[in-house]
């Protein structure tokens, strides 16, 4: 199924192989995190182990670039290691700042951006620098990064200033969740996804079942299936959720979830 769903990003990764094989340094397209999950367990099990480094702009980024090392390359443990082998910038950072008169959304600045005919697999992240969210930083390829700046005029009805941003090394962006603290009758995916999206159990576990929840990027169907902490949870249509912990009984016997939702 999932050599099925991945089938041309796979033969992309083929290809980009076969080009380090040459004695190119290969780069990959800007991936989900879901795509990237798959992507480093197929180099793997094409026994590229220490062979490839994923990097997105930043320490976490969620959608990232790998880059897979020709044979020249001895050691690389971060992006740091291999820049002086690349040219240009395969991963640039643009600052998008607005009038202040409305505040913008992610979804207002991805869909702008994606309207002026870019792909989405040329853009890495959106994310901001403060919680006002007055401006955002978008993550792209270095290639487009000139059309942005001379094409982007406005986001949704705000007019905006778009300018290259440079970034300290240990640049973390701020991110927005939302707390959730429950109590649930066991680990089980379906008692989480209940507590976690206001859901019934019967509902939870029919969401479940029908290939809705996802648990660390990999689709479950199992409702039974146990959940550890720290752990991703998917649920389409709910969002995107953050397991810290389910521990701690209570005194009727449950347990305490702790977990965070992405906004």
């Amino acid at each position: 199924m999932v050599r099925e769903e991945f089938e041309v990003l796979f033969a992309r990764i083929d290809d980009i192989c076969r080009r380090t094989e040459r004695g190119e340094l290969g780069v990959s397209s800007f991936l989900s995190p879901r795509e990237r999950f798959f992507v480093e367990k197929y180099l793997l099990q094409r026994g590229m182990s220490g062979r490839y480094i994923a990097y997105g702009g930043y320490a976490d980024a969620e959608r990232r670039r790998v880059f897979i090392l020709p044979d020249y390359i001895q050691k690389a443990e971060s992006f740091s290691d291999i820049e002086p082998y690349i040219d240009g910038s395969p991963v640039c950072a643009v600052r998008i700042r607005g009038s202040g008169y409305r505040r913008l959304t992610h979804r207002d600045y991805l869909g702008s951006v994606l309207g002026l005919g870019i792909e989405r697999e040329k853009l890495g992240d959106i994310v901001f620098e403060d919680t006002e969210r007055e401006e955002a930083l978008l993550f792209c390829d270095g290639v487009i990064s000139d059309f942005i700046l001379g094409e982007l005029k406005k986001v949704a009805s705000d007019t905006v200033k778009v300018e290259v941003a440079e970034l300290p090394p240990d640049f973390e962006p701020k991110r927005s969740f939302a707390h959730i603290s429950d109590t649930v009758a066991s680990a089980r995916i379906d008692c989480i996804v209940a507590a976690l999206c206001s859901l019934s159990r019967e509902k939870a576990s029919q969401a479940v079942g029908a290939g809705l929840v996802e648990v660390n990027f990999e689709c479950e169907t199992r409702p039974d299936r146990t959940v550890s902490a720290p752990a991703l949870v998917s649920v389409r249509g709910y969002g995107k959720f953050r397991i810290n912990s389910v521990s701690e009984q209570t005194r009727r016997g449950r347990l305490r979830l702790d977990a965070d939702k992405y906004i």
